[in-house]
């Protein structure tokens, strides 16, 4: 099944004053998980909006496979994002219905 997770800042971390260097680390760990994922075939999709923290409509969406709810609880919540508090995430099953280079299904 397909899944999608949705981020967003924590409040805290909508104010860029309080990024720091370990905040900027957590996010490096943040898209080495998500290029893992997309090495091994289990992220599709990852982009964000283009607004600055504390844009109310920033959010980051990852679009991926996984056999069950449960496993795909697991993967968003080992994001180091949102398992350090920078983001927080909620998943939904999700059909991922065109793509480029991909044909509809009939």
């Amino acid at each position: 099944m397909q899944y999608i997770y949705i981020l967003h800042l924590t409040p805290y971390y909508s104010d860029a004053s309080h990024w720091t260097d370990e905040t900027n680390e957590i996010l490096g760990q943040h898209w080495n998980y998500l290029v893992g994922l997309h090495s091994s075939s289990v992220m599709h999709l990852v982009g964000r909006t283009s607004y600055d923290p504390g844009h109310k409509d920033l959010m980051g969406i990852c679009v991926f496979t996984a056999v069950s709810d449960t496993e795909a609880a697991e993967i968003m919540n080992n994001d180091p994002c949102v398992k350090s508090g920078v983001m927080m995430a909620k998943v939904h099953p999700f059909n991922l219905a065109l793509l480029e280079g991909r044909l509809p299904k009939s």
